[in-house]
């Protein structure tokens, strides 16, 4: 992760926790954000640390041993941000508990661990796309049946709403060319949403501490 997008998602975290202290509503949005910075620091060290220097090694061949299950580990953290998005929708714009969500997510990551090595490389990339594409059908789905239900429009809903945004994008462009080709464009893209949102907690932050 590049500095200034880490220390960004660092500083957004911060804020949403400051903001959620004050506002139980917006706890869920904390623990998303908060989830996003250190799974995203741990898919990092094990890719900087395991799988990139494995597949140096093996050439290709299928991990195997505690490598694949670091590779396994990291996929899961990888779907859980996309699972954390849905949840965040069902629990705000829902208003209900996202357990169904979670049950579709161990699901999901059971398959893609039993399934390998056929779910990897451009399989898992598409099996990838297909868990983004139902994770943003009941995001997009609840944010509209929260829109035309006409109830007030909060913070929490404003910035879950930014939050949903942003993984379309990430539909749209990342998935759309390759993700595991993408990456600059997803960090851009995340880089974007946490510049929106920093302002906005910052703001809601200013007003319960001052």
């Amino acid at each position: 992760m590049i500095p200034a997008l880490w220390s960004l998602s660092v500083l957004v975290t911060v804020l949403a926790w400051i903001v959620a202290r004050h506002r139980p509503e917006h706890r869920p949005i904390a623990w998303l954000l908060a989830y996003g910075l250190v799974t995203d620091a741990v898919r990092e060290l094990i890719g900087a640390q395991v799988l990139r220097p494995a597949r140096a090694e093996l050439a290709g061949a299928p991990f195997t041993g505690w490598v694949r299950a670091a590779f396994h580990l990291e996929s899961a953290l990888f779907l859980g941000w996309m699972a954390g998005v849905a949840a965040l929708a069902v629990f705000i714009f829902g208003r209900r508990r996202p357990w169904g969500v979670l049950a579709v997510y161990v699901v999901a990551v059971a398959v893609l661990a039993a399934g390998y090595p056929t779910f990897r490389g451009a399989l898992l990339a598409k099996a990838y796309t297909a868990c983004e594409l139902a994770a943003l059908c009941v995001s997009v789905g609840c944010l509209l049946r929260w829109y035309f239900g006409r109830e007030p429009a909060q913070s929490h809903h404003f910035i879950s709403g930014l939050i949903v945004v942003a993984e379309l994008t990430m539909l749209a462009g990342p998935f759309r060319v390759g993700i595991f080709g993408a990456w600059d464009l997803a960090r851009s893209i995340l880089f974007a949403l946490y510049l929106a949102l920093t302002p906005t907690q910052g703001v809601l932050a200013w007003r319960r501490t001052s």
